[in-house]
């Protein structure tokens, strides 16, 4: 039998969070915390019985070469929910059903028509944005059962980590367009070529190659570390080429080229051995592959992280091939390779005018 005061004091918690999500974005409050903590908010019973697929979704490494992971997950018990609802990623899980508190809150915070969708294992995954502050992700997770939740969250792994991901990354654009930029670059690019992005100060076009349709942006800061991205694009209409075979053959061609050592001793390859992935994603409305692994000197003297996308713009009839790679062998490479990988996605180009090339 649930106790009147078990649930009384759900349905208080969850009035105060209502009252929060009615005036907190009034307010213009900010989300604080650190982007790659997710607050989760479950029984702790249920989440040692998740504790499997939470770990599949959200804890995957992804090798640098060392092994990193995008989140670290902090649990919390529904009592502590208002301590911590200013977290920037919050994760809320309970099966509808559940008969302990976090079910009975479960209950009160889904509308009964989107209950039985849940019932109906037609609906799972309700994503929030600024729900009680300003650039904030909440995410309820449930499922009519335990078991269906599990077998929910097993099959969906990849999605309900980039819910997190996805907003982290949005974070981080808006972030570097706050910055000071190199506004040069950045229009000399546009004109010259028909791209460019947004590119902070330290940034600077290392080569430019009217030959091979390349450019190579680099930053060296902080000290000790190495940042590159690479633009080459194909003006063509011959969209068979958007496979994986040529991101890879791409790649390595370009990097012959262009990532050399001073004494043109050696250059860089892909890693074609460990941890290389293709996927294929959208990117910025249009199809594209993305190629992410390690990058290796020739020589293995050195090597990194790399993430790349091959697409087509139909705006200007050229393919794309885009990449970003990192060297830091003293710093945690994730926030640097996303670095990269989030000023790829300010991509913009120019429109064509009278039939004519972006170029």
């Amino acid at each position: 039998m649930r106790s009147p005061f078990l649930l009384l004091s759900t349905l208080l918690l969850l009035s105060t969070l209502l009252l929060l999500a009615s005036c907190g974005i009034s307010t213009q409050n900010e989300a604080l915390g650190d982007n790659d903590i997710i607050t989760v908010i479950a029984d702790s019973s249920d989440y040692e019985e998740l504790s499997d697929v939470i770990d599949n979704a959200f804890g995957q490494p992804f090798f640098t070469p060392q092994p990193e992971t995008w989140f670290e997950l902090r649990r919390h018990n529904l009592s502590a929910l208002l301590e911590h609802n200013r977290g920037r990623n919050i994760l809320i899980i309970a099966p509808l059903d559940g008969e302990n508190r976090m079910g009975e809150y479960m209950r009160s915070a889904l509308d009964s028509s989107v209950q039985v969708l849940v019932r109906e294992g037609k609906e799972h995954v309700f994503v929030q944005k600024d729900l009680w502050y300003r650039g904030q992700t909440v995410v309820h997770l449930t499922g009519r059962t335990m078991a269906d939740l599990r077998d929910f969250m097993a099959a969906n792994a990849q999605q309900l980590e980039y819910y997190f991901k996805q907003a982290w990354d949005k974070r981080e654009i808006a972030r570097l367009r706050s910055l000071p930029r190199e506004e040069e670059i950045e229009q000399r690019l546009l004109d010259e070529h028909g791209f460019s992005f947004t590119i902070i100060k330290s940034w600077f076009v290392a080569k430019d190659s009217a030959a091979i349709n390349s450019v190579l942006l680099r930053r060296q800061a902080p000290a000790g570390t190495e940042r590159w991205l690479m633009v080459h694009w194909l003006d063509t209409t011959n969209t068979a080429l958007l496979t994986n075979e040529f991101a890879y053959e791409t790649r390595n061609r370009l990097t012959e080229i262009l990532y050399r050592t001073y004494d043109d001793s050696a250059w860089v390859v892909v890693d074609s051995v460990h941890h290389l992935q293709f996927d294929e994603v959208n990117f910025q409305d249009r199809f594209a592959i993305r190629m992410k692994g390690l990058w290796r000197m020739s020589d293995h003297s050195m090597g990194g992280p790399f993430v790349s996308y091959l697409f087509y713009d139909e705006q200007q009839k050229r393919i794309y091939f885009i990449e970003g790679s990192v060297f830091a062998p003293k710093y945690e490479k994730k926030k640097l390779i996303q670095d990269v990988d989030v000023m790829i996605k300010t991509l913009r180009t120019r429109p064509l005018q009278d039939g004519k090339t972006a170029s």
